[in-house]
């Protein structure tokens, strides 16, 4: 993977589901335990196989802090998260989630549980395209 620019724009103009594109991301905020509970295997962190996985994850969590990162106005409350995924239609090996939490008024790097979405409500308040400009992100 190549290191991500930090002229990434996040973008809520998208036409069909979020997960059927290539780089997303998914604003949400979590709710209560649903009564089943899912459970897995461990899974090894996504920086022991991303070579530029640590430089990647602090650029976006400095551009998600910006005020221009989005193309709409949110207003993010302590809890919330973010998941911002890049390859998304390519192979497991070579998609990568990045995870991010608002705490004590800004972004900051999370990381990334598989099963939150399993074993709570989620509430998605704003998705969409991850945009270079104005083309999507295509250097990856």
């Amino acid at each position: 993977m190549c290191e991500i620019t930090d002229q990434i724009k996040f973008c809520t103009c998208t036409q069909g589901h979020y997960s059927k594109l290539p780089h997303y991301w998914l604003y949400y905020r979590v709710g209560e335990m649903k009564e089943e509970v899912y459970m897995g295997m461990p899974r090894t962190p996504f920086e022991y196989f991303v070579s530029d996985f640590k430089a990647n994850e602090i650029k976006l969590a400095e551009r998600l802090n910006e005020s221009d990162a989005f193309d709409i106005p949110i207003k993010p409350k302590a809890g919330d998260r973010m998941e911002i995924v890049i390859n998304n239609l390519k192979s497991y090996e070579e998609r990568v989630v990045y995870s991010f939490r608002f705490k004590k008024g800004k972004w900051t790097i999370d990381e990334f549980d598989p099963f939150e979405s399993l074993n709570h409500r989620i509430n998605k308040l704003a998705k969409g395209n991850i945009r270079f400009g104005e083309l999507p992100l295509a250097i990856l």
